[in-house]
């Protein structure tokens, strides 16, 4: 007599290599939702924010020396050199800590910005100019009371600060799942974490599947 082993009701249907597959993911909707794409985005949100303190951190440093340079007065680049350095080295390291794991999807995470590095960039541009037009307004007086390199220096660095805290997270976001699945084919801590959860997870509001990416 011939037993049959009964199909386990936990097995997912599809490998995880299946759902990675970026032909998938190219014939799939962008919007149409999935546990993969969920990851992702939440982790690139997460990795965003961090990038734009390993952005900003450099930004501090050059406000302070600049400050420093034009006044005399050390004291703004010893307050923010260290302020700088501090938060470029917990950006670094919160982003690596980020990248590794798998986000908490029970978090509501918002993102306000540009979704993509064309996007952060227009923005940017757009108020670059207006900053700009509205700078060179003041510019016969800076001229008049010799500060115009002044001017044109905080004008370069709040550009700069816009780059940090608009284009570099966009661009961050803009790649998230695609970086993902880099990391995810690269990584064996991460490819194990999201195995574990390719085994457990079932759609609690519906039938969407685990991918595509």
């Amino acid at each position: 007599m011939t037993h049959s082993v009964p199909f386990p009701a936990n097995l997912p249907a599809y490998s995880l290599e299946h759902w990675l597959s970026p032909d998938l993911a190219r014939v799939s909707p962008p919007n149409a939702p999935s546990r993969l794409r969920q990851l992702a985005d939440a982790q690139g949100t997460l990795a965003a924010g961090w990038s734009s303190a390993i952005a900003g951190g450099p930004v501090l440093v050059l406000t302070g020396s600049f400050f420093s340079a034009v006044s005399g007065n050390p004291a703004a680049v010893l307050v923010l050199g260290p302020l700088g350095t501090a938060l470029m080295v917990l950006g670094l390291t919160s982003w690596k800590r980020v990248r590794s794991r798998l986000p908490n999807t029970n978090k509501l995470l918002v993102t306000r910005g540009p979704g993509n590095a064309r996007g952060g960039i227009a923005m940017v541009a757009g108020l670059a100019g207006l900053i700009g037009a509205a700078m060179v307004m003041v510019l016969p007086t800076a001229a008049e009371q010799g500060t115009t390199v002044s001017l044109v220096g905080v004008y370069l660095l709040v550009v700069a600060l816009l780059v940090a805290c608009i284009v570099v997270p966009s661009a961050v976001l803009g790649r998230a799942r695609e970086s993902f699945r880099l990391r995810v084919q690269s990584n064996p801590e991460l490819r194990r974490a999201v195995e574990q959860d390719l085994a457990v997870w079932r759609d609690p509001h519906g039938n969407a599947g685990y991918g595509p990416l």
